[in-house]
This record gives structure tokens, sequence and C-alpha cells, in this order.
């Protein structure tokens, strides 16, 4: 008897033992808290009320709760989350939370929160607004008055367009889709007429936003060129447009201005140039116009030179030309008559450019012989240019003749002296 005795006490110790140790192991063991899925650790969903459901592990006892944000204010009212609290366990557990309808034009982003002993874990909720949002920046913008274009940069949880009253002004591209930023080019050409305004309308959905663009005029009514004769003096008439302050100026002493500036003005303020005349050679002025915002419009006054002196003038030389592989090189005899008219080699010709520093002519012969051959309906374009002191041509010959019944292509080189 007391050894079946002894025996019963022993197992019921061992089973106390067996309990104890059970109760401090589940004590000191660390509560396991994780997402079923990391992916799920993230929700982006409608602006519609509705309910989801999160599915996550906890071993130890855990309880729940949701919040959420709009910029810095808390928004009490709305957002749920059931059960609220329960028990630890090695499977599966879920909760369900419920937002209301986001009316606003902003998302909303919740927080549901779980908390397992000292351990948390955080999921974050994007809710899409019921409207539509438009970000567009900057709002105000100037364009450069010779014509250029500005950024502006465009979000929208919607697509949007953009809307223009008036043709001087475009936005590029004029349309873009939702939630992508979308970088707006407006554009303006050169303002000839007066300061401008105009305004972009962008829109989404229901939301407006407006760029407002201002530009100021800046025109001078000259050509990029104007080429004078040597005689003089000359004045050439021309005018300033410009909405800024403007300054115009001459980088030759023989080239003035009447107005070297003048204040903005609406309209349009009358200038002049002064040339005087020119005793040399060919030469050149340039004239800038700058505006307040320091934008340039450069032109270019040209100026020839006597060209009397080489009229009657009398040339000799060589040239070399060449037709289908073969090369030949004679004397060359050429007389400048006058702006118009070249003589060669006794062959009347018409001059299409002449300067003091070049010159180009072309010669039509019904029939010549050269060389031993004879050819017809032959053309030549003379290309040369002047040497420093004027006293030797060099350049090109190109042309076409028809020899022996076969129409060839004639090239080559030219040089005189007189």
């Amino acid at each position: 008897m007391k050894k079946t005795h002894y025996f019963f006490k022993a197992v019921i110790l061992l089973f106390v033992l067996i309990i104890n140790g059970c109760n401090r192991d589940t004590q000191d063991a660390v509560a396991n808290l994780r997402p079923y899925n990391n992916a799920s650790l993230t929700y982006n969903i409608s602006p519609a009320a509705n309910s989801y459901g999160f599915l996550f592990y906890s071993s130890a006892d855990w309880r729940a709760y949701i919040t959420c944000k709009l910029g810095e204010q808390d928004i009490t009212e709305g957002p749920t989350v059931y059960p609220a609290s329960g028990n630890g366990s090695i499977h599966i557990q879920s909760v369900n939370f419920t937002v209301p309808e986001n009316i606003s034009e902003h998302i909303r982003t919740f927080y549901l929160t779980i908390v397992s002993g000292d351990k948390s874990l955080v999921v974050i909720i994007y809710q899409r607004s019921d409207l539509a949002t438009l970000h567009v920046d900057p709002v105000d913008v100037a364009l450069p008055a010779l014509g250029g274009s500005a950024t502006v940069n465009v979000e929208s949880n919607v697509d949007w367009t953009a809307r223009i009253p008036d043709e001087w002004l475009t936005a590029t591209p004029g349309s873009g889709p939702a939630y992508q930023d979308t970088y707006v080019s407006l554009s303006a050409a050169q303002n000839r007429t007066g300061y401008r305004t105009s305004s972009v309308l962008f829109q989404a959905d229901t939301m407006t936003r407006t760029v407002n663009v201002s530009q100021h005029a800046f025109h001078v009514s000259l050509p990029a060129t104007t080429t004078l004769s040597y005689d003089g003096p000359h004045t050439v008439d021309f005018s300033v447009l410009s909405s800024l302050f403007w300054t115009i100026s001459s980088n030759a002493a023989w080239c003035t201005l009447q107005k070297t500036g003048c204040a903005a003005a609406d309209a349009a303020v009358n200038n002049q140039i002064y040339i005087e005349a020119n005793p040399g050679s060919l030469r050149t002025a340039q004239l800038t116009a700058t505006n307040q915002h320091n934008e340039n419009q450069t032109f270019t006054v040209t100026q020839s030179g006597d060209l009397s002196l080489l009229y009657n003038t009398d040339w000799t030389g060589t040239a070399t030309l060449e037709a289908a592989f073969v090369t030949q090189t004679g004397s060359m005899s050429m007389t400048i008559v006058d702006e118009d008219n070249v003589i060669v080699r006794g062959y009347p010709g018409q001059i299409i450019q002449f300067t003091d520093n070049s010159i180009q002519f072309q010669v039509f012969i019904d029939e010549i012989t050269y060389g031993g051959f004879t050819g017809y309906n032959v053309s030549a374009l003379f290309t040369g240019t002047f040497s420093s002191d004027q006293s030797r041509i060099t350049g090109t010959i190109t042309g076409s003749g028809t020899v022996m019944g076969i129409t060839l292509d004639v090239s080559g080189t030219f040089s005189v002296s007189r």
C-alpha cells in the first residue's frame, strides 16, 4: 500500500511540475505579431464607403484601432474596426475595417494599428477623393517678349484638359491623364503688338485652376540686314515698340542713331539711322537693341565700297577647264564694263553679283572654237574673289556645252590680273 501511495504521489507531483513549467514557458515567450501577407500592409481603396478585411498572426492577446488624418487635422468620425480585440492564437486571425465615403477633394489616409504586447503592426490605407483634385504650379507666368516658353506642372487624380481663349498663346500638351505629373509648356511668339495678358484654364472634372500669363512687347521694324550703296549719306527710318525701357547702339562710328533709348511706351517710337558715304571698301555695322529684361535683337547694316574704280578695267590670265576627263588650260581675258556688264574673250556677259571683294557673272555663247574643238550653246558661270588690293581675281567656273553632238558638263578655275 505504501508503494502504491508513493507512486500516485510522484505522478501527481510530475504533472504539477509539467503544468507549472508550461505556464512559465508561455509567460516568458516573445509575442509573435505579423501580417499574413506583407503586401497587404498598404491599401489603395475607392472613394465609396466600404468594409475591408486584414489577415494577420498574433500569438498573444491583441487590440486594434483605426485613425485618419487629413493634413494636420484628425478625422474622428467614420472609420471603425471589428473586432477591436482578440486572444492570442497560432491560427490566422482577421479584423474588418470600415471607412466612410470620401467626399472631400483630398486623399484620406487611414492608419489601422494592431497592438500585441510590446509589438505593433500598422496598416496604411489610402482612400481616393470622391472629387477631382487638381494642382497647378506656378499660377503666374511671364513669357519673353521676343518669344519663348515657360513650364507649368499639373497633377490630378482624374484626366484633365487645358483651355486658352487667345490664339497667340499655346499649351503643349493640352490634356493629361490621371495620377501622372505632367509638365505643360506655355509658348508664345515674339510680341510685336503691345503688352498682353491671357490665361490658361485647367479643368479636372468639376475642379478648375487658372494660370495667368503675361508678355511684354518688343519689336524693331528693321530687316535682319540692310544693304546700302557706297555713296551717301543715307538715312534709314525705323521704329521701336517696347512696353519696357529699351536702348539701341551701333558698333561703327559711320553708322549712328537718332535715338539711343526710350522709356516704355504703348505706341511705337520713330527712330532713324544715319550712314556716311563710304570712301573705301565694303563695310558692316551691327546694331543691338536691348530691353529692360536684357532681351537682345541684332541687325546688320552693310555698305558697299565704291565699285566705279573697277569699271572699264581689263583683266588677263589663265583658265583651266575639265570636261569628260580631259583637262585644258588656256588664256583668259575679260573686261568689267560697269556694275551690270562684263566681256569675256570678246563675248558679252551679265554680272549677277558685284561687291568690292567678289564678283559673279554669266556668259552665254552660241558657238565657240577653242583648242581645236567647236562648242555650241555654251554657258559658263564665273564666281570670283578680289584680292585685298583688288589687283587680282581668282575663282571657279561651272557650265555646259555641246561638242560633236554630245552635251558635256564643264568645271574649272580661273585667275586674272589687271
